[in-house]
């Protein structure tokens, strides 16, 4: 699937929470899909996620899989945070950030900016393919 049909085809979807469908998704669910359709890869997906747990332990067992960057990139992801916890993921692409947001809410493309003036904090990543020892560390001093 190209980026731009995937873009068309997941705006406007209903977020659910611990969905992972082009019919509902959540955040985490809008990456997945991503990297699976778009770019072919399956990044590594915590299983207890689909189980329900909380955005905060999900984060922790998957950010070592991805590197943090200075600014945004093409097919990277953004992590917002509220205070001293990450709250909300979304994709980077085309210079603007693609998410599903929760509470009545659907996939939906925003500027950088208007995420970085909803949230406390905005850290951007790419995928690595692999543990890093460097975000596990970070991940266990923000937890």
């Amino acid at each position: 699937m190209l980026k731009a049909e995937f873009i068309e085809n997941v705006t406007g979807v209903p977020w659910r929470d611990r969905a992972c469908t082009f019919e509902a998704m959540d955040c985490w669910a809008l990456v997945v899909l991503y990297y699976r359709h778009v770019l072919g890869l399956e990044i590594h997906h915590q299983s207890g996620y689909e189980s329900g747990a909380d955005f905060l332990t999900c984060f922790t067992g998957e950010v070592v899989y991805w590197r943090q960057t200075d600014i945004f990139s093409e097919h990277g992801i953004f992590i917002a945070w509220y205070g001293s916890q990450p709250v909300h993921v979304g994709l980077t692409l085309n210079g603007r950030a693609l998410h599903s947001r929760g509470e009545s809410g659907h996939v939906r493309s925003d500027s950088i900016r208007t995420i970085q003036k909803l949230f406390t904090r905005v850290e951007f990543y790419q995928y690595a393919n692999r543990p890093d020892s460097a975000c596990s560390g970070a991940a266990e001093r923000e937890s």
